[in-house]
């Protein structure tokens, strides 16, 4: 071998055993950390952190500006109603097939959230089944005051409209139209 050590297999083996010996008997234990969910992100618990106080100055890292708390949404009778209309009105916008692309997304694109302005884009209107609403919409998800689903009955069928708001303060905006199972 020419005068080189070499370490077999066995070696390096017997040196990390022997390394993690080394290493210490001590008790102590890793901090406790957040559990991962179902996709293996952790998150922490949200509760444990003191919100900004009303006017915080964000530094340049954070895109800057000043922190002005909005109110929690309510979840009353009025706010379901304005969820339900606003829905209504979002579907009544979006199932126009008899308008061309540009009348189209200039009704419903102030309706939609940014996210959904970019997924519906390029939809055309001529490929929407439904033309018009048949019936009132129904809460079917109302889980959070920031997010809920309104079933509206059309004539190709019941639509599933999803709706966010960033706040109590904010218009609830359409985030997906989910056809009637079996359309396109």
């Amino acid at each position: 071998m020419g005068g080189k050590c070499t370490l077999g297999l066995a070696g390096v083996v017997l040196v990390t055993v022997a390394l993690a010996g080394c290493a210490g008997n001590s008790e102590q234990r890793p901090s406790e950390s957040p559990s991962p969910t179902p996709s293996g992100v952790s998150i922490p618990d949200l509760s444990t952190f003191t919100p900004a106080p009303n006017g915080t100055k964000l530094d340049d890292e954070s895109g800057g500006g000043t922190v002005h708390p909005k109110p929690a949404p309510a979840w009353d009778a009025s706010q379901r109603s304005n969820a339900v209309v606003a829905a209504e009105k979002a579907l009544t916008a979006f199932a126009r097939p008899d308008l061309n692309s540009t009348e189209w997304w200039a009704a419903l694109s102030p309706l939609l959230t940014p996210q959904a302005q970019q997924d519906y884009q390029s939809v055309d209107p001529a490929n929407i089944p439904a033309h018009k609403l048949t019936g009132h919409g129904t809460i079917v998800d109302d889980s959070s005051t920031y997010a809920v689903s309104v079933e509206v009955p059309t004539d190709a069928g019941t639509y599933t409209i999803i709706l966010t708001r960033r706040d109590g303060a904010s218009p609830w905006l359409a985030s997906r139209f989910t056809p009637p199972a079996g359309t396109h």
